[in-house]
C-alpha cells in the first residue's frame, strides 16, 4: 500500500542520547495468511492475528525476523532489538502527523492504516463544502480512537469533535496532537459514550457537515454502557442523520464486523428519512495491499455525500 514517505523515529535504550531515525513509510503490510499478518510499523517487524488472512502466506523471509508477535492473546518480544526499545518513545509520522505507537493488551498498536485511504476524500469534500463560504466545516468523529484521522481532518481545515468512551484513549489522541505540533488546531476532545453524546447533540440542535463512525462489534461506554453493533448501530445512525447539515455534507461509516449488511442499513435510512439517494451510496470493501500485491480484507467502508 502506498501511503507516502514518512519519517519514523524509534528511541533506543534510555542511556543512548541520540534517537535512531529511519526514512521509510510508517506502515507496510509485508505478508499475510494462516490467520495472521506480517507488518512493518515504525521500523519494527510485527506479527499479529488477522481474521481476513484466510489464505496461505506468500512466504516473505521476514517471518523469520519478527521483533514482536501477538500470539495467544499476549505479546511476545522476540528480538534483542525489541527488548531494548523504550516503547513509550516508539513513534512514527504519517502525512505530517506524529503518532505514538504502543503494543496494547488487545493486540493493537494505535493505528488503523486502512483509514488513511479516506484522507484524500476528506480533502475533496472540504473543497466542495467551502465553495461558497469561508466558514470551516464541522465534523463529528465517533469511536475516534487515538486520533490519526481527527488530526488529518483538523490539519486539512475542519473543526473536529473527537468522541471516544475511553479516557486513556482520548489522552493518547491528545498526546498525538501535541507530538504533531497541532495543539493550536480546533479539536474538541470528548470522553463520552457515542450514543449518549449524539442524543444530547440532537437535543441541542447542533449540526455537522461531516460525520465519521468506526464502531466496534462490542464495547463499553464511559459509564459502563454496553455497545452491541447489531443492536445499536442502526438506531445510532438514525440519530446521527438528525445532526446532518441539511445543505450538503458527508458520512463515512467504517467497521470490521463481517456480517453487517450495509445496503440494508442504507435502505432503512432512506425509508425513515425520505432520502432515496442513500441507497446509491458508495459501499466498498476496505483492504491493504501487501508486498506481493495481494489484498488483505480489512472490513468495510460506506461513504455517502449530499
Amino acid at each position: 500500500m502506498h501511503t507516502g514517505l514518512s519519517s519514523t523515529q524509534i528511541l533506543d535504550d534510555p542511556v543512548v542520547s541520540h534517537p535512531k531515525v529511519l526514512s521509510e513509510p510508517l506502515y507496510q503490510l509485508i505478508d499475510f495468511g494462516d490467520g495472521k499478518k506480517l507488518e512493518k510499523i515504525g521500523g519494527v517487524i510485527v506479527e499479529r492475528t488477522s481474521p481476513g488472512a484466510n489464505c496461505s502466506v506468500a512466504g516473505s523471509p521476514l517471518w523469520k525476523s519478527v521483533d514482536i508477535a501477538y500470539r495467544d492473546n499476549r505479546w511476545h518480544y522476540l528480538s534483542s532489538f525489541s527488548r531494548r526499545l523504550d516503547w513509550e518513545g516508539w513513534q512514527g509520522t504519517q502525512d505530517g502527523i506524529t503518532l505514538r505507537l504502543k503494543a496494547t493488551a488487545a493486540g493493537q498498536v494505535g493505528i488503523f492504516p486502512e483509514h488513511w485511504l479516506h484522507w484524500p476524500w476528506f480533502q475533496e469534500q472540504l473543497g466542495r463544502l467551502t465553495e461558497s463560504t469561508d466558514d470551516p466545516p464541522r465534523v463529528l468523529h465517533l469511536f475516534a480512537y487515538t486520533g490519526a484521522t481527527t488530526l488529518a481532518l483538523a490539519q486539512q481545515g475542519y473543526h473536529v469533535t473527537h468522541v471516544d468512551a475511553s479516557r486513556p484513549t482520548v489522552n493518547w489522541a491528545r498526546e498525538n496532537c501535541e507530538r504533531s505540533g497541532l495543539s493550536h488546531l480546533p479539536v474538541r476532545w470528548i470522553v463520552d459514550d457515542a450514543v449518549k453524546f449524539v442524543e444530547r447533540e440532537v437535543r441541542r440542535g447542533n449540526r455537522y457537515s461531516g460525520i465519521i463512525l468506526d464502531p466496534p462489534s462490542f464495547g463499553h461506554g464511559a459509564q459502563a454502557e454496553r455497545w452491541q453493533i447489531h443492536r445499536d448501530l442502526l438506531p445510532l445512525l438514525h440519530q446521527c442523520w438528525k445532526l446532518r447539515d441539511e445543505e450538503k455534507g458527508f458520512v463515512l461509516l467504517c467497521g470490521h464486523s463481517p456480517d453487517i449488511r450495509l445496503r440494508e442499513i442504507a435502505a432503512s435510512l432512506a425509508s425513515v428519512h425520505g432520502q432515496s439517494s442513500v441507497e446509491s451510496n458508495s459501499i466498498q470493501q476496505a483492504f491493504l495491499e501487501d508486498s506481493f500485491g495481494r489484498k488483505l480484507d480489512c472490513g468495510y467502508a460506506s461513504r455517502y455525500e449530499w
